[in-house]
């Protein structure tokens, strides 16, 4: 059954079809898949020099000047439903929050609907795109039009051309209601027109267009969505607005509280964006503890005036950073320390990637390594006005940046280009990109793609890196595929692969690469009995390992984590914490493919605890939407197991399921001893320069007394 909105209090008042902007002051139809219109200057031009100096103009304001009645509050909500309102209410139940808020003349809410296949209310229509005004606890249309794609540049500033002009108010803010990507792939997926997203360039493009028609700016931005907590975010958006909030993480539960939003606005309407900020952040996060999950959100509240400051502190951090790419000691270290910093969004091979790595978890991973980063987080804390964050996300500090943990091809750095906050961080991401491609030489590299009067970084024409082959080669190599059968990597062995006289499987790197190393994980196998086909149990990093001398061996003990029928669960590592690792498990959930999310608490006696905290569908491989939450198990939920599989014949790569297990309620799972057979163990390799080296197999086999031991040729 659909909601009402309060409908006894609900009137219609359809009073004209929507309007477009007119063409000396329009926005552009800039769709990310089919070009951007280069005709409009950006509102933030980051010039670069021959010396590689940053200069950072911005569209400002001679004076500024109120746009509506002191004490008065716009806030405009760009609802884009998707999966998350035609499946689960969530819009619905958010603009009943702003209902239930709008006790006052002092504030309003307007709101514009699209991007659902369905709604759960009888107000919105999913044919069309609709305008409505919330306000005294009452819902008025006051516009429609036929269906408008809500990833597009165009539909954004229409509604923002129309809203400020219909709307003005003291302080106006605007939202973005919906999933979020990060910054490659923005925010705001329209399930109507394939998922098509607002990309960051064509948020500013959007902005841009209303900017000549504001005289003052807005007072906050916001984004109720995941990941969308960055720094490319905050620099695009800084000129249109003096707060921005944002979580660096998946938003949890039902996202932001609007109704202790309104009620707090309605009490103190002459407060300002900061302090408007601190109550979103508070009862975000209270609404996450409510329904217990708050360990991972994060939230945060961001001072726009100061990302200048910021940005210039870290391009100097960055130009030393690609200096340092000349000494691999120091390169190392410093890819070590971005790889290991707090990450968001998964960055797993069942998950998905986001690439979205915390600022400040990085600048302090790399002190001591690099100068300068003393002076690049406190302009960071300058700028986090607020913020929280649960407690697996420790090591959050407010904004978020893009680091290619794994490069997903030459479209994402094409998109990372013309928005990356500094010139030399680009070029030091390009040369890891050009590094992954020649097995960490870097004696070809050029950086004048980068630098100088040519310089196609933040580039107006939006031009393509010329020459850059190594761009294009990434596209066959971010496939995620195994590669048993070469041996293309950084990294080279003192003593290969094999198994020793002790019956342990390990080898040695050779000292000249050990710095190539980023890590070292297990692979296991179970085989499917055909003669061919192996099935993945996952990665785990339970090896002996001494970083001193290359030396890496097996520590495999022959149990996995299963679920309680004896099926062992294929899991990955998503984040590794001081006593607790985080892990996924991809399933089917009722039939339809998810992510189990397993956390293991390590105790201080030597036990561990292992429980299911959920399922997240993760990060959709086409278009880059990120899964808004973990969701909880309900008693009587349906689980497959399913697995990675893979042809020693011709290396061709499937999925493997398993038998469905009914969920009981008790989230706690065990590991278990292996069934009896034989299983394939390899080591993969990651180098710094993001490829990863598999080792030949060996097998081992588990006995009926549940020994393991290699079968040693």
């Amino acid at each position: 059954m659909k909601r009402k909105l309060l409908a006894v209090l609900i009137t219609f008042a359809l009073v004209l079809s929507l309007t477009a902007c007119s063409d000396d002051g329009g926005g552009t139809s800039t769709h990310k898949n089919s070009g951007l219109d280069t005709s409009v200057k950006r509102s933030t031009d980051m010039v670069v020099s021959s010396s590689g100096a940053l200069d950072i103009q911005r569209l400002s304001r001679t004076e500024t000047k109120k746009m509506g009645e002191s004490g008065t509050w716009t806030i405009f909500v760009y609802m884009c439903g998707s999966d998350l309102e035609s499946e689960s209410g969530l819009a619905t139940m958010d603009l009943q929050e702003m209902i239930d808020a709008s006790q006052s003349d002092k504030i309003k809410f307007v709101v514009q609907t699209g991007g659902a296949n369905s709604w759960d209310n009888d107000l919105v229509d999913d044919s069309l795109t609709q305008r409505f005004v919330i306000q005294n606890q009452t819902m008025e249309q006051v516009e429609e039009t036929k269906e408008s794609n809500m990833g597009s540049a165009q539909t954004l500033a229409d509604f923002l051309d129309w809203g400020v002009a219909a709307y003005p108010a003291e302080k106006m803010g605007l939202v973005f209601w919906n999933h979020g990507g990060g910054s490659i792939t923005g925010v705001c997926f329209d399930e109507q027109n394939e998922s098509d997203s607002l990309s960051l360039i064509e948020i500013e493009n959007a902005l841009t267009s209303v900017y000549p028609k504001m005289t003052d700016s807005f007072e906050f931005i916001g984004f109720d969505a995941c990941l969308m907590g960055t720094l490319e975010t905050g620099n695009m958006i800084a000129p249109h607005a003096r707060y921005m909030y944002a979580s660096e993480e998946l938003e949890p539960g039902y996202g932001w509280d609007y109704k202790a939003i309104g009620n707090y606005i309605r009490t103190n309407p002459m407060a300002s964006g900061a302090d408007l900020g601190r109550v979103v952040v508070d009862s975000f996060y209270d609404a996450c503890a409510a329904i217990d999950s708050q360990n991972e959100a994060t939230l945060s509240c961001i001072d726009l005036s100061k990302i200048d400051e910021l940005v210039y502190a870290f391009n100097d951090v960055a130009k030393d950073m690609y200096n340092a790419t000349a000494n691999t000691d120091i390169l190392s270290g410093m890819i070590k320390g971005i790889t290991s910093a707090e990450n968001y969004g998964g960055n797993n091979k069942s998950e998905g990637y986001t690439n979205m790595v915390d600022l400040g978890s990085i600048l302090k991973n790399v002190t001591g390594k690099v100068p300068g980063t003393d002076k690049a987080l406190a302009a960071l804390n300058n700028c986090v006005v607020y913020m929280k964050n649960g407690s697996d996300k420790s090591e959050s500090h407010g904004l978020a940046i893009y680091y290619p943990l794994a490069i997903q091809g030459s479209e994402e750095l094409s998109i990372f280009k013309d928005i990356c906050v500094s010139p030399y961080y680009m070029s030091f991401v390009d040369k890891m990109a050009y590094g992954s491609d020649t097995n960490g030489e870097f004696a070809g590299y050029s950086d004048a793609d980068w630098f100088g009067e040519n310089s196609l970084y933040w580039n107006n024409s939006y031009a393509e890196v010329e020459g850059a082959d190594y761009w294009s080669n990434l596209d066959a190599e971010s496939t995620g595929d195994y590669n048993f059968s070469e041996d293309e990597s950084a990294v080279s062995f003192s003593s290969p692969p094999a198994i020793n006289a002790n019956g342990m499987y390990g080898f040695t790197i050779s000292s000249d690469t050990l710095d190539n190393v980023d890590a070292v994980y297990c692979d296991v196998f179970m085989d499917a009995g055909d003669g061919d086909t192996l099935i993945e149990l996952g990665l785990d990093d339970n090896i002996t390992a001494d970083w001193n001398t290359g030396k890496f061996e097996d520590n495999f003990n022959g149990y996995w984590v299963s679920l309680p029928d004896g099926q062992p669960l294929a899991t990955y590592i998503v984040e590794q914490g001081d006593n607790y690792n985080i892990y996924t498990s991809p399933v089917m959930l009722n039939g339809v493919e998810t992510n189990l999310r397993i956390r293991l608490d390590f105790a201080s006696d030597g036990n561990y605890t292992i429980k299911i905290i959920g399922a997240w569908d993760g990060i959709d491989e086409e278009t880059g939407q990120s899964a808004k939450e973990i969701t909880k198990l309900k008693k009587g939920d349906l689980i497959t197991p399913m697995y990675y599989s893979y042809s020693m014949k011709n290396g061709d790569e499937g999925v493997y399921e398993g038998e469905a297990y009914t969920f009981n309620n008790d989230p706690v799972i065990y590991e278990e001893p292996l069934a009896v057979g034989d299983y394939y163990y390899s080591f993969q390799i990651d180098d710094i320069f993001g490829s990863s080296l598999y080792t030949d197999f060996e097998i081992f086999s588990v006995d009926a007394n549940g020994d393991i031991f290699f079968n040693q040729q």
